[in-house]
């Protein structure tokens, strides 16, 4: 057993080990953004080699690396599951587009009530761990999804943050380079993410059945002036500050979200399920 100085105890009480390494509470937000990325597409033989359709999440879940995010964030932009690429930096600085290298477009249980179909609202890329040169197991979040809290298991008095990293469309900015005739020769992409915090809120006439509603966490918190690209982003929550063992939870992806700030959300339970079936099933 590796002995631990008291002080180094107490600060470990208080912080979430993420892949590894423990950091504050106040951190995480901030530190699980980088597995949180924009839906990327590539765009062979265009200017703009990239292009973007909401939000997404890089998960190593069982030494398996998933990309999830919304079946509908490809039917709306037209794209087919094998443009989908994740961006990494590469040699000399460039960076690189790898694409999955296999796609499950969940299909769940028939549902009888045709309002409820957003319950398969769910898209797993899978990229292999034995890419050339490259280990991609450090970009993906470690997390066993079946087994982490949800907000129907966490105890709603434990629950301190309920928080999204999502990629607004508005926050999308393309930066083109001409020549002297002035032919495009290069874009500088960047795309913004924005920390949303919720808590959960009764349902409306504008949920959706069978989604899980949620308002700004404060009445005073400034929504999103356009929610376009918001679909797909990945909710966690933080609980057990107060008993002094804080510890990460995974509540959904993001659905459909408005002006207002309303979101709703895939709950957990709908991914597990898709992960029983298409996961484990196809070993």
């Amino acid at each position: 057993m590796i002995n631990i100085d008291p002080i180094t105890r107490a600060k470990m009480a208080l912080s979430i080990e993420l892949n590894g390494i423990h950091l504050p509470v106040p951190a995480i937000p901030e530190n699980i953004q980088r597995f949180c990325r924009p839906l990327a597409f590539y765009n062979e033989g265009y200017d703009h080699e990239l292009s973007f359709s909401g939000s997404s999440l890089l998960v190593r879940h069982h030494g398996r690396n998933l990309l999830l995010c919304s079946r509908h964030q490809l039917t709306n932009a037209g794209r087919r599951p094998d443009e989908i690429v994740i961006v990494l930096d590469g040699e000399s600085g460039r960076r690189v587009g790898l694409n999955p290298n296999e796609v499950i477009q969940a299909v769940m249980d028939p549902v009888s009530d045709p309002a409820l179909a957003d319950l398969a609202d769910i898209m797993l890329a899978e990229y292999s761990s034995n890419q050339p040169g490259r280990d991609l197991a450090p970009h993906f979040l470690k997390l066993d999804l079946a087994a982490t809290p949800d907000l129907r298991s966490a105890p709603s008095e434990m629950i301190d943050a309920i928080f999204t990293i999502g990629y607004p469309t508005g926050d999308t900015s393309y930066n083109s380079h001409f020549d002297e005739e002035w032919n495009v020769i290069g874009v500088d992409i960047v795309s913004r993410w924005r920390k949303l915090y919720f808590r959960q809120a009764p349902a409306t006439a504008w949920d959706t059945p069978g989604l899980i509603p949620l308002d700004p966490a404060k009445d005073d918190d400034l929504a999103l002036e356009d929610p376009d690209g918001i679909s797909g982003a990945p909710v966690f929550f933080v609980y057990g500050i107060k008993a002094g063992q804080p510890a990460l939870g995974f509540a959904g992806i993001i659905i459909r979200a408005n002006r207002q700030g309303r979101a709703n959300m895939l709950e957990a339970a709908q991914i597990r399920q898709a992960l029983e079936q298409h996961i484990y099933g196809s070993r």
